[in-house]
């Protein structure tokens, strides 16, 4: 394999790792705000009978949470500058959102 093509590799895997870090401390910062009222409100609400339990949440979230990492790295692996800018503005502002 030429040099120039594992340089471009592990530029794309070193940006991958960097999403889903960025994806997962968000999750994290969420989690823990979250955390801290999930014995008290959550659990005094009147939930309906197809309500999941409480284990399915979290491996849940970390899945959707991986997702969005991999969708905005396949985002910023696309060469139209342009298009990424808004794509991952966009991207960012949801991630944001979730924080929210």
């Amino acid at each position: 394999m030429e040099p120039a093509r594992n340089g471009e590799r592990v530029r794309e895997a070193a940006a991958l790792l960097g999403f889903v870090v960025l994806c997962l401390a968000v999750a994290a910062a969420g989690g823990a705000v979250t955390a801290t009222s999930m014995g008290t409100w959550y659990a005094g609400l009147a939930k309906p009978a197809f309500n999941p339990p409480k284990w399915v949440f979290g491996p849940v979230w970390t899945a959707l949470y991986l997702m969005m990492a991999f969708a905005g790295w396949r985002v910023w692996r696309r060469r139209r500058p342009r298009e990424v800018r808004l794509a991952l503005g966009a991207w960012a502002l949801q991630l944001a959102l979730n924080l929210g």
